[in-house]
């Protein structure tokens, strides 16, 4: 059957193309426990992300494509890669390109036995796979089969042209040829993966990695390279991954494949690299190379592991409340730019090699290769959910979004029970990051602003319910005058304060490129979160929003239902709204337009139509602005009330819709003072409009209109 969502009307928000899915489908939308299949379940990830909320709200990931760079996926998947429009029979959602350079000439995305493994096909698998009620029949008969977190999603697989086993880091000694990559070819097939031209036509937003195997040859316990150990550190291993291309490595190598995934990251494309699975205190440094890069931040984050079996629990209606528990590698200097998912005993498709022929099969797998899967795809349904929303804002609504899972360091760095598990994450912590996606959240929009959140509508309405603060930007800004203060002393202590001397090594060269980087992204960095309006359509802020940093509405309406607590300044469009403004209201530009119809309640579940929007500040309006309000009865009327003064030097647009009493007076503005007045509306002038004169006021520091009488139509 087709589960299909309700055709969208014009005016209303809108609603994604119906959700594709098997005859006989329970899931319905509205109702995220019917969802909840032997198949959803067969994945114990999906119901610690929250995956059926998604689901429940329409969204699947229909027309979104995910790359991944990987072992190859098993093109024998035919129905698990395939979609109801072709019965599942044919696998066209699952795409391989091809790539070649280095000492690799061309190679296609799919499986190849002879150098792949099955991590590929499992990877692939917790993404798209099929929900199709069925799966594909084993030796033992129909198996359990799952399905990926963006059933409808399309894949386009990058083939690394090894197992899992190849290394990412420096080579030990007695590195094979299986375990050595060919980093002018993986390189190559990150840019192939990026440039990939689509089925239809849409661009990759997101590459997700899980390959290879960390070398022994490095720990990332430690940040430094502990005295007298030839292990390195976090610091040593990052220098060896970004040594620039035409430069030798410790290897030898001149051609390194992190400069490929780099020059994805540049284009705006977000790239995902999990953690890694040692346990360590930190990730990887491919993983935490936002921190050694901080350009990359928000195209570029890490995915840490929870086991759903420890420390899970349940809301009463079957949603997650504590997701789990995390485990191996932390997110440690990456916490800024990592999150977790589910990673332990996690079913997915596979291959195994029966008589020299590969054979489609599923299989567990634990390891932070499995948690990353889980977060790339949940993010192409924050993407799906919010087309308007840049790649970065996308990434940021996934990370402000995320559930605190079950532990936190102590002091020690020791894992202790978290007291407030459960709760959406309010600063990351250096166990967790922003902790376990749930997507039951990120559909309902940004949790925070990190900095200036500069939204474009394109013409779509939409609804954010969540309450949006700015607690992490500002926590992080005093993390940053902390490390700010220990550069300074680095400097000075290394003789850095004019820049580096000519005899620099390069250890110390590496440092201090990584010191200027994160110097600058310092100043760079605004510590107070603001939204900025863009576009046609309507955006609908429901809840209790409480950044710091002025609001401004440059285009289309932006509409506060809950409570705003900063100031807005409209310059074009429009604010309208029936909730509550903490800060001033400055119309310079545009129309301030108070209340929330009955057609625009209809578009936001449990919110009733009202006519007064509070302001807790001033309101001033500009000789360029307006006030529109709609009188529809003697008591039935849009006005403001401000606490503040009330600044009048605008325009009155009036729109009169009711039958009206002689002598009804209508409050059109209220403050603690008023001055000024509406442009060719001075104190007892008579208005015209829908049939009635009314006359004006400015008394009683309230801006008011009287009904006069009805104004005769001549015997028409």
């Amino acid at each position: 059957m087709l589960s299909v969502a309700a055709q969208p009307t014009m005016g209303q928000v809108p609603v994604p193309p119906p959700i594709k899915t098997y005859e006989g489908d329970p899931g319905r939308l509205g109702d995220p426990a019917s969802w909840r299949t032997p198949e959803f379940n067969r994945d114990a990830g999906l119901v610690s992300i929250g995956a059926e909320f998604a689901y429940a709200a329409g969204y699947s990931g229909t027309g979104m494509n995910i790359g991944i760079v990987d072992s190859g996926v098993f093109a024998g998947h035919v129905r698990e890669h395939g979609s109801l429009d072709t019965n599942y029979e044919i696998g066209d959602r699952f795409h391989a390109v091809e790539a070649q350079g280095g000492n690799t000439g061309p190679t296609s995305g799919f499986y190849n036995p002879a150098f792949n493994d099955s991590h590929g096909t499992h990877v692939s698998g917790t993404v798209a796979a099929s929900r199709d009620g069925v799966g594909e029949t084993q030796p033992s008969g129909p198996a359990a089969n799952m399905h990926g977190v963006a059933f409808n999603g399309n894949v386009y697989m990058g083939n690394t042209g090894k197992t899992d086993g190849v290394l990412f880091g420096l080579l030990p000694a007695n590195a094979t040829v299986a375990q050595t990559p060919d980093g002018g070819y993986v390189a190559n097939v990150y840019r192939a993966v990026n440039a990939a031209e689509t089925a239809n036509g849409k661009p990759i937003r997101i590459i997700t990695s899980s390959w290879g195997s960390q070398p022994n040859t490095e720990n990332y316990n430690t940040y430094e390279t502990p005295a007298g150990s030839s292990v390195l550190g976090l610091n040593a291993s990052w220098r060896h991954l970004s040594t620039p291309d035409g430069v030798a490595d410790a290897n030898g190598k001149t051609a390194h494949w992190f400069n490929g995934a780099l020059d994805a990251a540049r284009t705006g494309t977000v790239l995902q690299f999990t953690a890694g699975n040692n346990g360590y205190t930190n990730p990887s440094p491919r993983a935490a190379a936002p921190y050694f890069m901080p350009e990359l931040e928000g195209h570029w984050y890490t995915t840490s592991g929870i086991n759903p079996t420890q420390g899970r629990t349940f809301n009463a209606d079957g949603s997650v409340l504590v997701p789990g528990q995390q485990t191996f590698n932390q997110c440690g200097i990456a916490k800024w730019s990592c999150v977790t998912a589910p990673s332990n005993s996690i079913n997915s498709t596979t291959v195994s090699v029966v008589n020299g022929v590969p054979e489609a099969r599923y299989g567990s797998s634990s390891g932070t290769s499995m948690a990353g899967p889980h977060s790339a795809a949940a993010l192409s349904l924050i993407m799906q959910r919010f087309p308007y929303l840049t790649n970065e804002q996308a990434l940021y609504t996934m990370f402000t979004t995320g559930r605190q899972n079950n532990t936190i360091s102590d002091a020690a760095g020791t894992a202790v029970l978290n007291p407030t598990r459960g709760q959406i994450v309010q600063v990351p912590d250096s166990r967790n990051g922003w902790g376990t996606v749930s997507l039951r959240e990120a559909m309902q929009g940004p949790g925070q602003f990190l900095g200036p959140f500069v939204v474009d509508t394109q013409g779509r309405d939409d609804v954010w319910s969540n309450d949006i603060s700015d607690v992490a930007i500002r926590a992080r800004q005093q993390e940053d005058a902390a490390e700010a203060a220990v550069w300074e002393a680095t400097k000075v202590a290394k003789g850095w304060t004019t820049g580096l001397p000519a005899n620099a090594s390069d250890v110390d060269k590496s440092d201090y490129a990584i010191g200027i980087r994160r110097e600058q992204a310092r100043k760079a960095r605004a510590y107070e979160g603001s939204l900025t309006k863009r576009g046609a359509g309507s955006l609908f802020l429901t809840g209790n929003e409480t950044w710091h940093g002025t609001s401004t509405v440059l285009d289309g309406k932006l509409s506060v239902v809950g409570s705003h607590e900063s100031s807005i300044d409209v310059r074009g469009g429009t604010l309208g709204g029936s909730g509550r403004v903490g800060g001033n209201v400055n119309v310079t530009g545009g129309v301030l337009r108070p209340g929330l119809t009955s057609d625009e309640a209809a578009q936001i579940a449990n919110v009733p139509a009202g006519n007064v929007l509070n302001v807790d500040g001033n309101v001033t309006v500009g000789r360029a602005g307006r006030v529109a309000v709609t009188i529809s009865g003697d008591n039935d009327y849009t006005s403001i009330k401000a606490a503040g003064k009330l600044v009048l030097d605008g325009e009155l647009d009036l729109n009169v819709r009711g039958k009206l009493t002689t002598g009804a007076v209508f409050t059109i503005m209220s403050g603690s003072s008023i001055k000024g007045e509406f442009h060719a509306l001075p104190q007892n002038r008579a208005l015209n409009v829908g049939g009635y004169l009314f006359k004006v006021s400015y008394k009683n520091n309230s801006m008011t209109l009287t009904v006069m009488h009805p104004v005769p139509n001549n015997g028409k």
